[in-house]
């Protein structure tokens, strides 16, 4: 990801380059006004890994801080896709969530504990359909064996797999786009085959998945989205 930033050049400042993270789009340096251009791009780019972490941990920080209401006209995330919300409440019809033309319908009443439940519970339902099947092609595809699957509501921990090769999910997963989807679910499945981190595991989730370092990279710059 480029960083866009704007120098503030100083004559009262003698030698130190500083930076000011506002917002994703607010990056300011400080720093003494003859500094070449170079050297200010140079120290940008070694601040780059910080500037990153400091602009994900802000949006999550303001994800956090306008929590869901669960109110018609709010967005939810299925499968990559942002679906508007219309809320009813219709006491003699079933209550819950339905999904139809990429609008999510909630009959429920007063409340957002109530509601959140009733996302919680069509997330984790959808998630374990969606899972055991993509689990079901690649496990085949790759001749691995898995034990069974199980559903969390982790916030940051997409999946994991067991010593006994039991593997778990978050829920929050089936947000995402398919293709994230389909990579923490080789991920997942390779530690069948090797249980670390090690050079060789990385090279077999390579060999199915050629881009897995760019949807590594989506998990961690959008994980602030899968918050409820």
């Amino acid at each position: 990801m480029n960083t866009t930033y704007t120098v503030n050049r100083s004559r009262k400042r003698k030698k130190t380059i500083s930076l000011q993270i506002r917002n994703e789009a607010d990056v300011i340096v400080s720093a003494p006004y003859f500094t070449p251009a170079d050297e200010i791009r140079r120290f940008v780019e070694e601040k780059k890994s910080w500037i990153n972490k400091t602009i994900q941990k802000q949006k999550e920080t303001s994800l956090k801080n306008k929590a869901k209401t669960y109110e018609t006209g709010e967005n939810f995330l299925y499968l990559g896709r942002e679906c508007p919300l219309e809320v009813v409440f219709e006491p003699f019809e079933n209550a819950g969530i339905t999904l139809r033309d990429n609008r999510f319908y909630l009959n429920a009443r007063e409340g957002k504990d109530i509601r959140k439940y009733y996302f919680v519970s069509w997330y984790k339902s959808q998630a374990y359909d969606l899972l055991r099947r993509r689990v079901d092609i690649y496990s085949k595809r790759l001749n691995l064996s898995y034990k069974g699957i199980r559903i969390t509501s982790a916030q940051s921990r997409w999946g994991s797999c067991s010593e006994d090769d039991r593997l778990t999910f978050s829920f929050r997963l089936i947000m995402a786009p398919p293709d994230i989807i389909d990579y923490v679910i080789v991920h997942e499945l390779m530690h069948i085959r090797v249980k670390n981190h090690s050079p060789e595991f990385w090279q077999r989730v390579e060999a199915v998945m050629p881009e897995y370092k760019k949807h590594r990279r989506w998990l961690r710059d959008n994980r602030h989205q899968f918050i409820l």
